[in-house]
């Protein structure tokens, strides 16, 4: 075998070869469209991208320009609500504290940590403020204040020195839906610091500004609550939720950019980092994409926010791929950071629409090439000419590679093919090396498995690798069927004689092995059940195991409702429970042992004679016993005499076990 050195692979060598006269035409009439296509081409990309980076940014800004002024007009509402509150408070009466205490399980709202606190009620007016968690069940001036400003109101008491402020009354809703009292703000966040909204309200300031409340955002308001001596003893929250409102979602969803065009909000930092606020279409609120993947594999929603927040309130530019089906789709975007509510804007379109007349330009370009092409048509004498050549260096491999195909469609693995190169054909010989491995891998665990070795590991090489799974399902079959040997075998050396193997686990031959032991089984336990005299196997704790019919008999019972049961309360041996009884003495000395003893079964009276053996499992272990009884009673009359029963019957009128 011949083995190539050339790095060019089979299709190039026959293209170069067969092409290159058409390739030569074609290049000099590309070469008077190459220079007015490129400058044509330049400059409708140019103004192209121009237009649409210019609508992108409009639109970011436009939204950014309504949140500024929803958040100018919120910015007023929050001092306007805090007063209505405030008046609210004063119309109830005076705060105040009462003697009697109440327990509260307060929750830190940020780290979710929990402490027990006993506190005094807070009273307004002399009327408790209450432990109220239900919606539908009125609060004491929290319900009254969001009635009269549409804001969210809380009242908070101070917990401790430290200043932790307790929720004990709010409007505001945890995450089943019930009012979040026994919540608190913590003085000192989980970082160290001291909280900005705690610390202010402490040294008798009212908060203004954006703050957490439990998992959300809001614009607020915490004016501080004075006791009678001046201390700060509570708070008063107003909060307007930033991410609920309808008029930006509505502007939102009004706005279009072109066909394939959305403008959206994400979350910037935070426990709303990364998350939508306001969603493109196909996604909904709070949904998660600070890990979304571009068709590249990069996080595109981290390259978003970080552009954003690094552009200083202007707006930016960014291009992503984003994933759909197995391709990928090429978006534009323009995005900018609005810092008050900690938002990164965002506007996008797919890049193919914003450069849609390009790519007009682009099509009728390539009309005229593909016209061109058609020239090359009339050099194809020439490739044929050429790809004869190249066929006629590729055939010897070829053959030597059919010879070898031959001989494996005979049976004969050992074959061996050395032609290499980096082309189609040596790729061909590469995949016939594979294919003799896999033979020769699948031989050797078919041999493996005819000499009853089911441990040799079978992998498949891939999902389709039908012969190696056949393989796998033939050792799995042998397995399940060994296994259920190996069972037979161990119920029968503990005396189980009742279990059977499951034919409907296997199929075909396997199927009648497992029904011919079975059978085989039934046959023998018949022999026994057969027997003349009483024989049972019973285990280490005297529970009967199996019970012959002439046993069961005896004893007016089935099989199975003997089987479990005790062999002491079924045959009433006098050896019963002593250290005579032959089956113990069998089991305890690993020993044939035979005891005579009286027996009284089922109101009988019988002189037996009983023999045991120890039944041993395959480490030699004992785990039961085989007992035969024989009835002496006749013998033992008729010894005595005939005027020794106790009725003066002869032997036949005593139920005998052996006839």
């Amino acid at each position: 075998m011949h083995k190539r050195t050339t790095g060019l692979d089979l299709r190039r060598k026959i293209l170069v070869v067969a092409l290159l006269p058409t390739a030569l035409l074609v290049a000099a009439f590309l070469v008077v469209f190459a220079a007015q296509r490129s400058r044509i081409a330049g400059d409708v990309e140019l103004s192209m991208g121009r237009l649409a980076e210019e609508g992108l940014t409009r639109a970011a800004r436009d939204l950014r320009t309504l949140c500024e002024s929803a958040h100018r007009e919120l910015w007023l509402q929050v001092p306007r609500s805090l007063r209505v509150a405030r008046d609210q408070m004063e119309r109830l009466g005076p705060l105040s504290f009462s003697s009697e205490t109440v327990r509260w399980t307060a929750v830190n709202q940020l780290d979710r940590s929990v402490e027990e606190a006993v506190l005094p009620k807070l009273l307004l007016g002399g009327v408790w403020a209450g432990q109220n968690a239900e919606p539908a069940h009125p609060s004491l001036l929290v319900d009254r204040v969001r009635e009269l400003v549409g804001a969210e109101a809380t009242l908070f008491q101070r917990m401790n020195e430290r200043g932790d402020m307790l929720r004990v009354a709010t409007t505001v809703p945890d995450g089943s839906g019930h009012r979040a009292i026994g919540t608190y703000i913590p003085a000192v966040d989980p970082d160290g610091k001291a909280n900005p909204v705690v610390s202010t309200v402490l040294r008798g300031d009212t908060y203004r500004g954006r703050a957490r409340v439990l998992d959300r955002w809001y614009l607020s308001g915490y004016e501080p609550i004075r006791d009678a001596s001046g201390r700060v003893a509570g708070m008063l929250f107003i909060g307007l939720r930033q991410d609920s409102l309808e008029g930006i979602r509505a502007g939102v969803a009004a706005s279009r950019i072109g066909e394939t065009g959305a403008i959206y909000a994400l979350g910037a930092s935070g426990n709303q980092r990364g998350r939508y606020l306001i969603p493109p279409p196909g996604h909904a609120d709070g949904e998660d994409a600070w890990d979304a993947r571009d068709a590249g594999g990069e996080p595109y929603v981290q390259r978003l926010v970080r552009a954003a927040m690094a552009a200083n309130g202007e707006t930016v530019r960014v291009s992503f791929s984003r994933p759909e089906g197995a391709g990928a789709r090429e978006r534009v975007a323009a995005v900018a950071y609005f810092e008050p509510w900690d938002w990164v804007i965002v506007a996008e379109m797919d890049r193919d629409e914003a450069i849609a007349p390009l790519l007009q330009v682009r099509s009728s370009l390539e009309t005229s090439v593909v016209t061109v092409g058609g020239v090359a048509l009339l050099l194809l004498l020439a490739t044929v000419w050429a790809a004869r050549k190249s066929a006629g260096r590729l055939a010897a491999p070829l053959e030597a590679m059919a010879v070898a195909a031959e001989r494996i469609a005979e049976g004969d693995v050992q074959q061996a093919v050395t032609y290499r190169s980096g082309d189609e054909v040596g790729r061909l010989a590469e995949a016939f090396r594979g294919t003799i491995r896999y033979l020769q891998e699948v031989a050797r665990g078919a041999d493996a498995l005819a000499k009853g070795d089911l441990s040799t590991p079978l992998v498949p090489r891939s999902e389709r690798d039908e012969l190696t799974r056949s393989f796998q399902s033939a050792q799995s079959e042998l397995r399940r069927l060994v296994e259920e040997m190996r069972r037979l075998a161990d119920a029968a050396v503990e005396g189980r004689l009742d279990a059977r193997a499951d034919p409907a686990r296997h199929h075909g031959d396997y199927r009648r092995v497992v029904e011919g032991v079975n059978a085989t089984l039934t046959t023998l336990v018949g022999h026994l059940d057969a027997m003349p005299a009483p024989a049972m196997i019973v285990g280490p704790e005297f529970d009967i195991r199996y019970m012959n019919q002439t046993g069961a008999s005896l004893l007016g019972r089935t099989q199975q409702e003997l089987i479990g049961t005790k062999c002491y309360d079924s045959y009433r041996k006098g050896d019963c429970r002593t250290a005579r009884c032959a089956c113990a003495r069998a089991m305890a000395e690993d020993r044939e042992v035979s005891s005579e003893t009286d027996a009284h079964p089922e109101g009988l009276d019988l002189e037996i004679l009983y023999s045991a053996v120890p039944l041993r499992d395959g480490a030699g272990r004992v785990v039961g016993a085989l007992e035969v009884v024989t009835d002496q009673t006749a013998v033992r009359r008729a010894a005595d005499g005939p005027g020794s029963g106790e009725s003066g019957a002869g032997p036949e009128c005593r139920p005998c076990l052996v006839r």
